[in-house]
């Protein structure tokens, strides 16, 4: 097995938090974003992705991100201004770079159609400082300097420079905090002409290396106008994690502890290229850079190519203590394998599952609900139930990990379409469970690349009705009801409901003389074939697209709906349940058979009166409620249980709310009581049943169906809408 394997498994996924961070960075500095601490972190990305590279020696990704990062340090050094073509030019090298992370994570080193291209661009605005250096040439293994002299006129009077001996070894606590060696020698030679010297006598071998562990020791001589507080000030964030002392030059010197890492490398280079300054007054002084320390002991090892980029003298490091602060919170999680969350589900589900036999089974034996057997099970029904919640909180992530994706696509498509696109994203904190997340990708790709194909006017008819040139696609994110809530919405010119009609009666898909409601004419986008584009291209045109979209948001338990506003725009909004593993139900009785409704759906429940049902033709009934009427739905019937309707006086009736705010009004045998339930999928089991969404076990070891509610109100409409 290779050993280096983990460690490349872990670079990578590091990467994708990385390329995160980068692309919402550039999208925060491209709305506006001036912040210098956005800068830094969007260069920090990209520079960690840069190192992370040189370890498995991937080439073609190391050259792309040293142009991309030289491009980042001239912006954050103030010599490249963020202009509106350079923040696209940067998005699309965001873009590049993730495609090389991800052929390099399949183990392809091909390079990018678009990187040479791209690479010249980002060169371009660097300027002529570092155009030529592609990052993949560094030699690591010669530290040489050749010393170089200059002839200064000094001031007669110029006082003997104060010189402080300063000894600084981390420690690994010290990495694990995020701390960076760099920085804090950077911080110290802006006190004072310094000579930095390395020892490296403990490098081990490579197959010997900790990589968390500490190696290295820097011994620095700072000479000019400082003291010893101000040394120890800049290394105050970091007392504890590391060995460290201060003495005036002269005093006695001891031997350091040494170390090495990638970050202590850097600072070694740059350390090396400052020289050591002796003079006297009057009198010209020659610079010349201190031997370099042994590398024979790095001899057995052959070092990644990597390369250096010197820090712009006017960006100042990010505060130490805020860093610190961050990257401990962040330090407080894990990394846990998914199959085992997934198994400690299963197990919770089955707790779930024997905690309702064993209620059962205390109810069959007619043990009073004073007993200390039943108060007992009261403590286990609550103790699992905060065990469930406790496990889906796990589960549970916000959708800002599949938004993040969609930055791009919108670039991707409003480059082949020619239309100027702005992405907006609310709500990206907002939680769902994991295997939500997994299944929302494909649904939202196909909504927005419709949304600005089919949706979005071209800049001119945009223009011509008075609208601005840029059409805006929103994405957001809710909770409601005990639900995720998704809409996806553009300002574009709305559902052409005459065209939709004429092109579903084209293709045979409705009859010519059909009478549809406009709700029923949006919806006719969802059928099988369905398309208007007048041509297939490479975004849409083929008929499958939203098709794919409703059987996908099905197959989640969840319900897409249409609003238009012509000459608007229009709102797909989704609705989805938070987790696919349990939920809180009604149980009722259906004609002998035992049935679970969701109970985040019902408003109330109600014994009917004969005088409040209402006859509409054939089987479709009313119910006057309040003043109002609301259709009256015999799930008995509306799942074959039966052939005629229950008599409005033996039966129960459930007022629910739907998707849209649309009620009805379910009718059942009876309420048998509210219970958690395990959703158990009939599709993956058995086979897709129309009105029923999944399937659960029951505390008495029976299978009882859990009703689609919205899919069972929908056809009740249309019959009643054929009876009306």
């Amino acid at each position: 097995m290779d050993p280096l394997a983990a460690i490349r498994d872990t670079f990578f996924q590091e990467c994708e938090e990385q390329l995160a961070e980068l692309e919402s960075g550039l999208l925060a500095m491209e709305g506006g974003d001036q912040d210098p601490e956005t800068i830094n972190a969007v260069f920090r990305a990209v520079h960690s992705i840069k190192g992370g590279a040189g370890a498995f020696q991937l080439e073609s990704l190391i050259r792309f991100a040293h142009v991309f990062e030289t491009a980042l340090d001239e912006m954050r050094s103030g010599r490249l201004a963020a202009s509106a073509d350079v923040l696209k030019t940067m998005l699309r090298a965001a873009d590049v770079l993730a495609d090389l992370v991800s052929s390099a994570r399949a183990g392809q080193e091909g390079g990018h159609p678009q990187q040479a291209a791209l690479s010249d661009e980002l060169k371009a605005m660097s300027g002529a400082a570092g155009a030529d250096d592609d990052g993949g040439e560094e030699d690591w293994g010669d530290f040489e300097f050749q010393p170089m002299s200059a002839a200064v006129d000094l001031p007669a009077d110029t006082p003997p420079a104060r010189a402080f001996v300063v000894r600084f070894k981390p420690r690994a606590d010290l990495y694990a905090k995020a701390n960076e060696a760099a920085l804090l020698l950077r911080e110290l030679t802006r006190l004072g002409d310094s000579n930095v010297e390395l020892d490296t006598s403990e490098v081990p071998l490579l197959t010997d290396i900790d990589p968390e562990a500490a190696y290295l020791t820097w011994t620095v001589t700072v000479s000019g106008d400082t003291d010893e507080l101000a040394i120890r000030e800049v290394f105050e964030f970091v007392d504890g994690d590391c060995e460290l002392s201060v003495e005036a030059q002269g005093a006695s010197e001891g031997a350091g502890e040494t170390g090495l890492d990638i970050g202590a490398l850097l600072a070694r280079v740059q350390a090396d290229a400052i020289p050591t300054i002796e003079t006297a007054p009057d009198e010209p002084f020659e610079l010349e850079a201190p031997a370099p320390p042994p590398v024979a002991d790095l001899a057995p090892v052959a070092p990644p190519p990597l390369s250096v980029v010197s820090p712009a003298a006017e960006v100042h490091p990010e505060p130490l203590a805020a860093n610190q602060a961050r990257k401990t919170e962040a330090g407080a999680t894990i990394r846990v394998d998914l199959d085992r969350v997934d198994r400690l589900i299963d197990l919770v589900g089955e707790l779930v599952i024997n905690q309702a036999v064993l209620a059962q089974r205390v109810m069959e034996a007619g043990l009073a609900r004073a007993s200390a057997v039943a108060m007992g099970l009261d403590e286990l029904e609550q103790l699992t139930r905060e065990i469930q919640d406790s496990v889906m909180a796990i589960r549970a992530q916000p959708v800002k990990s599949v938004f993040q994706r969609m930055p791009r696509l919108v670039r991707e498509v409003a480059a082949m379409t020619g239309k100027p696109v702005r992405l907006v994203t609310e709500g990206e904190a907002t939680e769902v469970d994991k295997t939500v997340i997994e299944r929302l990708a494909d649904p939202l790709t196909h909504m927005i690349r419709n949304a600005i194909d089919h949706g979005l006017e071209s800049p001119e008819k945009r223009a011509a009705a008075g609208k601005p040139a840029e059409g805006v696609v929103k994405l957001a994110a809710m909770h409601r009801s005990g639900r995720i809530v998704i809409e996806v919405s553009d300002d574009g010119g709305g559902i052409n409901r005459e065209r939709v009609k004429g092109i579903a009666i084209e293709k045979g898909l409705i009859a010519a003389d059909a009478t549809l409601s406009d709700e029923e004419i949006d919806n006719l986008i969802f059928m099988p074939g369905f398309s208007t584009a007048a041509e297939v291209s490479d975004i849409s045109g083929r008929g499958v697209g939203m098709d794919v979209v409703r059987r996908s948001i099905q197959a989640l338990g969840g319900r897409i709906n249409i609003t238009s506003k012509p000459g608007k725009g229009s709102t797909f909004t989704m609705s989805l349940p938070l987790t696919l593993a349990v939920l809180d139900g009604m149980v009722v009785s259906v004609e002998g058979q035992t049935l679970v409704a969701p109970i985040t759906a019902i408003i109330e429940t109600l014994q009917p009166k004969a005088e409040d049902v209402h006859s509409l033709g054939g089987h479709a009934r009313v119910i006057s409620i309040r003043g109002g009427f609301v259709p009256l739905i015999d799930v008995g019937m509306a799942l074959g249980y039966r052939a005629t309707p229950l008599a409005a006086s033996d039966g129960v009736a459930l007022l629910i709310e739907g998707e849209g705010g649309a009620r009805a009004a379910l009718f059942v045998d009876a309420i048998q009581g509210q219970r958690q339930v395990v959703i158990k999928s009939l599709e993956a089991n058995y086979r897709q049943v129309p009105g029923v969404a999944a399937a659960t076990i029951l505390g008495d070891g029976r299978v009882a169906l859990i009703l689609d509610i919205d899919t069972i109100v929908a056809v009740s409409r249309g019959e009643m809408r054929k009876a009306g």
